[in-house]
């Protein structure tokens, strides 16, 4: 299945989350979100990208699925993205049972939008990807997955203290 790598992220993510004490959700790095942050980020997003993929299918928005290594350019984190206001994580001393709630949340929006939506709309429409280019709605499901393998891999850099 298309987001089947999508679901495997979020239970790495759930699973690291597990053995992370209170006190490490906020510890602070040099030029490094928390792992709080992190999290935070990861739900702001998830929600942008389904409910921008709704508001897509429902305008009709057409885009052209192109096969793209979307795993490869997003575990390249060699090449820093700053995030857009929106989706920048806030300050807020968030408890673990916070930050897994949240992440239930948007998961709990995307699972809605996948039951909603119909196979051709999901090669059909999308939108665009600020540096990637236009990704159909499958793209931007599977791409949720990579960008939380990314964030996985800054929280454990976060962790072990090491700035690459």
């Amino acid at each position: 299945m298309y987001y089947e790598q999508t679901y495997k992220a979020r239970e790495e993510l759930l699973e690291l989350l597990e053995g992370i004490s209170e006190e490490q959700l906020h510890q602070k790095h040099e030029n490094l979100w928390t792992v709080s942050q992190n999290v935070e980020h990861l739900y702001l997003i998830e929600n942008k990208i389904t409910n921008g993929l709704r508001k897509a299918i429902e305008v009709k928005n057409e885009v052209e699925e192109k096969d793209l290594p979307l795993a490869k350019m997003l575990a390249n984190r060699t090449y820093k993205v700053e995030a857009p206001e929106d989706i920048v994580p806030s300050e807020h001393p968030y408890t673990k049972a916070e930050l897994v709630e949240l992440l239930e949340q948007s998961r709990n929006n995307l699972n809605t939008f996948i039951q909603e939506v119909d196979e051709e709309a999901l090669h059909k429409y999308g939108f665009n990807h600020r540096w990637i280019g236009d990704l159909s709605a499958q793209q931007w499901v599977q791409l949720i997955g990579f960008h939380e393998r990314r964030h996985i891999e800054q929280i454990n850099q976060t962790l072990n203290n090491t700035v690459q």
